[in-house]
């Protein structure tokens, strides 16, 4: 770090603890349960303890992602899944649940303001990563043509509380006073996709497709990072509409 002393990448702290080895405990149950025939219902759930939790970002004017480790970590959430399927119709519905922290920023300190690594020494803080709920739901049905040809039809639903950012309140005055790492989230955001693909018998065991998927289907505007928080210094968006054609040959 001495190497930039005097000139304008100075770092306001010069504290570079090399980036270490994370060791954790992680715990899984879950189960998975037919209610009716072609109807199932499934529930996990996750814990995970860990010291060293390893982190990475983006810092700076470089986007390169910079590895550093928080002292102790701890993750855990919920996921609930159904899915239901009978010839040619399908359906599924899934909601996930997760709560994702770390505290101590102890190795690369060098790419963090002193008032953050102030807070973070004696706070627990959100991992960027971290969005409390996150749903999918989808809906596909097979027309049958003919023996020969067939068309498969789908819609999907994608929505989520929204990725962390800086705020939601302020450090303590003896940390530096400036918004809390990681302390809110970007507005919540869906997306709806829809798509068809239509097969073609070719001849015994060989299939043409032709397909077309359009995302985002009502052009919604949504961030996913806004360019504020922990290793985030670009901001980012959700794709817009988007048409794509498919055409395979399969044998």
């Amino acid at each position: 770090m001495s190497l930039f002393t005097g000139t304008s990448g100075a770092s306001a702290v010069t504290l570079d603890s090399p980036v270490k080895a994370e060791r954790a405990n992680y715990y899984d149950v879950g189960i998975n349960q037919t209610i009716l025939p072609g109807w199932t219902v499934g529930l996990d759930g996750y814990y995970k303890t860990a010291q060293q939790q390893l982190d990475d970002g983006l810092f700076g004017q470089t986007l390169i992602l910079s590895a550093f480790n928080y002292e102790k970590g701890r993750v855990y959430g919920l996921e609930l899944t159904t899915s239901y399927q009978t010839n040619d119709f399908s359906v599924y519905a899934n909601l996930a649940y997760s709560y994702a922290q770390g505290q101590n920023w102890d190795s690369a300190q060098f790419l963090f303001s002193p008032g953050d690594l102030a807070y973070v020494q004696n706070h627990w803080i959100y991992l960027d990563h971290d969005q409390r709920y996150t749903a999918t739901a989808g809906v596909s049905y097979r027309f049958r043509e003919s023996h020969e040809a067939s068309t498969l039809t789908y819609l999907d639903l994608v929505t989520g509380s929204g990725l962390r950012q800086s705020g939601g309140g302020l450090e303590p005055a003896a940390d530096g006073a400036g918004p809390i790492p990681n302390g809110a989230t970007v507005p919540d955001y869906y997306e709806i996709n829809l798509g068809a693909e239509q097969t073609f018998k070719v001849a015994h065991k060989q299939f043409l497709k032709v397909r077309l998927d359009i995302v985002n289907v009502t052009d919604n505007i949504y961030q996913l990072r806004s360019a504020t928080g922990v290793g985030v210094n670009a901001a980012q968006y959700g794709m817009r509409r988007g048409l794509f054609g498919t055409l395979s040959y399969q044998f």
